[in-house]
């Protein structure tokens, strides 16, 4: 048996003598109460976060729901039209613009399909670009240099070269060079090339007409664009069984004019071949039917080349004939000469003494060649184209009925013809004469007109006393062949027929031996015109009118019996005081010539009448022209 062991008494006595011990009391902690109100604090802050992030998912979700009913109700139409916009594509079908052709249907402007040269200089090579140029320049007829710059222009696109054949495109492309690209255009044609471009014009680079009858019939000849409208896949790829929308485009109409190409081309080699010879600046011509005053050509010297632009003179008008007036001088006689005629101040044979010089408005007026006071018939007058005998006649008829005829044959007023920035010349009004301006109008100084509007006067002559406005356009035919026919205008009678007849009579003496315009005879064939020859202002001299600057002038017909069409002409200041009878008469003689063989007008068989220009008592005819006296 296992005994207990025992402490000895004194130690176990000592602890019973020691109570234990006891630990202080600890005053009570308030730290239980800090974490228990800070949980609850962070308790509080978590749960306003969660509310107004509560709230928030809740003003979103609103927003998306409001969203979502606006697109898909709202908005439905609308969107689902982008939608079906974004796989929709329109191409816009470009219409040909119309042609310009001849009274005959010569062709003189057209459109054919041309291709431009484009590049993307990202992929031509610094190091290949003159290469490049080397080799294109020929072909486009573009400098190197210029080719170099354009191929190292930023971006991806530059245009080298406009409107070239497509044979010509062709082979551009042949060449295989990377980075160079074709695209479709077109280009305006002119066969003719100079061939009346004053009259057909030009258009501008984006194909919209730029002068004369381009310019004038623009919306014609323009025609209206259509568009085809496809849809495509998301590929990109056209959707075959999507609907295919087309509106076809209407090409431009034809526009037929009343010139005929070969007169035309004719009378511009003429006007340009007289320059050289005479010195002169300039010429310019207008030729129209006698019985209806359509234009059978309008020519001026010197004029632009249609289909080249950069030909164009920007100091000269693109249509002279039409835009530049001028004073006519003794061209303009047969009005004087047509109103005292129908006035029955004169008859061919009146007997007008006539000194070298008269004075008349407080001015000295003479003659252009030195004769002594004699008696010369009212034909003698006109054929040597006497200023002093004329304004003696003129005094018969008085300024108010002299300026009633002038406004009846045209003078100062637009002819209407269907081309842009007509000249109406310029009449001064009669209430603003002062004494010395029915000293100089008579016999066209003072005065202007432009060289359509002459012929308009002698066309008047010919048409036995009927002025029928100048047209220029015959008809306009549109794509779908309906044609419609240019009014011809009523016309004014401004004289009888028995003095236009009587004027022609006295023309003729004009066209024969003794009268300033003999160069402008025609064998076999009975001529009647005028000459004129206008001092011009000198602007170095304060434009006072000039002893050697002129306008020469010739408008005249054919046959003088009957009448087929009318030439007038003016000649830009030719050198060496040259006259319209040295100058202008023998450029009327050359185009009427081949005028009267191109349309095959015969002569007449009569003979001219016999009026003598002077009663010549007792000089020694002998040394005068058999028809003088």
């Amino acid at each position: 048996m296992t005994q207990r062991r025992q402490l000895p008494p004194p130690y176990r006595q000592a602890a019973r003598r020691e109570p234990a011990r006891r630990q202080p009391a600890r005053p009570p902690t308030r730290r239980p109460v800090q974490r228990r109100r800070a949980r609850a604090l962070k308790l509080g802050k978590l749960d306003g976060r969660l509310r107004w992030g509560l709230a928030s998912v809740v003003v979103l979700l609103v927003v998306l729901g409001g969203r979502l009913i606006q697109l898909q109700g709202v908005d439905r139409s609308h969107l689902a039209e982008q939608a079906a916009a974004q796989r929709v594509y329109t191409v816009t079908l470009h219409a040909l613009r119309g042609s310009i052709v001849d009274r005959n249907g010569t062709v003189l402007a057209y459109t054919s399909d041309a291709q431009d040269i484009t590049a993307d200089p990202k992929q031509v090579p610094a190091a290949q670009r003159a290469h490049y140029a080397s080799v294109l320049a020929p072909l486009l007829h573009v400098p190197v240099a210029t080719l170099v710059a354009d191929l190292a222009k930023r971006g991806q696109y530059a245009l080298l070269a406009t409107a070239l054949a497509p044979n010509a495109a062709q082979r551009v492309l042949d060449l295989g060079l990377p980075g160079i690209y074709t695209q479709a255009t077109t280009q305006r044609q002119y066969p003719g090339q100079t061939t009346a471009a004053n009259v057909i014009g030009t258009v501008h680079s984006d194909g919209t007409g730029a002068a004369g009858i381009e310019s004038q019939f623009n919306s014609l000849l323009a025609g209206h664009n259509g568009e085809m409208t496809y849809s495509v896949d998301n590929l990109g790829d056209v959707n075959p069984s999507s609907r295919t929308t087309t509106t076809p485009a209407q090409n431009g109409a034809t526009v037929r004019l009343t010139i005929d190409q070969s007169l035309q081309f004719i009378a511009q080699h003429y006007l340009d071949s007289v320059l050289g010879p005479s010195g002169a600046r300039g010429a310019q011509m207008a030729i129209l039917d006698a019985h209806n005053g359509q234009v059978l050509a309008l020519a001026s010297s010197g004029t632009f080349n249609a289909a080249d632009p950069n030909t164009i003179d920007p100091y000269v008008p693109i249509n002279p004939p039409v835009m530049s007036a001028f004073e006519p001088g003794s061209v303009q006689k047969s009005i004087t000469f047509a109103a005292a005629l129908q006035q029955r101040v004169i008859t061919p044979r009146s007997v007008i003494t006539v000194p070298d010089t008269i004075h008349m408005g407080g001015v000295n007026i003479s003659d252009a060649w030195y004769h002594p006071t004699g008696p010369f018939t009212a034909t003698g007058v006109l054929a040597e184209s006497s200023n002093v005998g004329t304004l003696k006649i003129a005094q018969r008829l008085g300024p108010a009925t002299w300026y009633r005829y002038e406004k009846l044959f045209g003078v100062g007023t637009k002819t209407g013809i269907e081309l842009p920035a007509e000249s109406s010349g310029y009449v001064p009004p009669l209430k603003d004469w002062s004494e010395s301006t029915f000293a100089n109008l008579p016999f066209g100084q003072g005065e202007s007109m432009t060289v359509l509007q002459l012929a308009s006067i002698y066309q008047t002559i010919a048409n036995n006393g009927v002025r029928v406005p100048p047209r220029i356009v015959q008809s306009i035919t549109k794509a779908d062949g309906a044609q419609t026919v240019t009014k011809q205008p009523h016309g004014i009678r401004v004289v009888t027929p028995r003095t236009a007849q009587t004027l022609r009579t006295m023309l003729e003496s004009v066209t024969q031996l003794g009268g300033t315009g003999w160069r402008a005879a025609i064998p076999g064939y009975r001529v009647a015109g005028k000459t004129g020859t206008a001092q011009q202002p000198d602007p170095n001299h304060g434009g006072r009118y000039s002893d050697w600057m002129n306008w020469d002038t010739f408008a005249g017909m054919v046959p003088a019996d009957d009448p087929q069409f009318v030439v007038a002409i003016m000649v830009d200041n030719p050198a060496h005081g040259l006259e319209g009878g040295d100058v202008a008469a023998p450029l009327f003689h050359q185009i009427a010539s081949y005028e009267v063989q191109h349309a095959h007008i015969p002569p007449t068989g009569s003979l001219s009448k016999h009026v003598p220009l002077q009663v010549c008592g007792n000089l020694d005819r002998r040394y005068l022209p058999a028809n003088v006296c």
